[in-house]
């Protein structure tokens, strides 16, 4: 029986236990690595959201401003308008809007519009819903304004992407900007299912809008 020489038993030996301490080291690293992944996940989570609400609120401010913009080109009053408790909002013209009402459907705030003229929409992400600006983000009996909702008709949301959709949707009241660039006082907020919302205001001297800071449902 031939045996290897001492010196390469012993190499052999050390291959091994190199060999060994290398998968434990790997073993340690992931389970490092999976315990720093467990704590920060939930920071990455907030830092999405966060991020999520913020680029909600802008994509909105920049399609109200473009309303006032409109309306200072075209010379006729434009409107803004978002889905009760909804992610949808549109920007179309507001001018001679209700002399066309149905009388038999005005008590149920339907409206007939120009149909015609620059018009735009958009939504929001699916966790993204428009609130009142001082309702609880959860309460599901709270509405956005205190108008009554109101339906638009496709002379009003006709060329728009998916105007059947948006037809069916209930609206809140008009944001209306004058063709000399002011507007109301107004404002509504945009919230999310993390209990975090953002309100924006629009202000009638001037017709700008200011977006608030981030806040949550426990922060005053």
């Amino acid at each position: 029986m031939n045996r290897r020489p001492l010196h390469q038993q012993t190499a052999a030996a050390m291959h091994a236990l190199r060999r060994g301490m290398t998968l434990l080291e790997v073993l340690l690293a992931v389970g490092v690595l999976a315990i720093v992944v467990t704590l920060a996940w939930p920071s990455v989570l907030k830092l999405h959201g966060e991020q999520e609400i913020l680029e909600s609120a802008e994509k909105v401010r920049a399609l109200i401003a473009t309303a006032r913009v409109h309306a200072i080109e075209s010379g006729l009053a434009y409107q803004f308008r978002y889905e009760i408790k909804g992610n949808h909002f549109l920007v179309v013209p507001f001018e001679k809007e209700f002399e066309g009402i149905d009388q038999r459907t005005k008590s149920a705030g339907t409206a007939e519009g120009l149909g015609r003229f620059s018009k735009g929409a958009g939504n929001l992400p699916e966790n993204v819903k428009f609130v009142s600006a001082n309702a609880p983000i959860n309460d599901s009996r709270s509405t956005v304004t205190s108008e009554a909702a109101q339906k638009l008709t496709p002379q009003v949301l006709e060329g728009l992407p998916g105007a059947d959709k948006l037809a069916g949707l209930s609206w809140s009241g008009p944001v209306v900007f004058q063709p000399d660039g002011t507007s109301d006082d107004f404002e509504f907020s945009v919230a999310d299912q993390r209990n975090q919302r953002i309100t924006l205001r629009v202000r009638g001297v001037t017709g700008a809008v200011a977006v608030g800071r981030l806040q949550r449902e426990d922060q005053p």
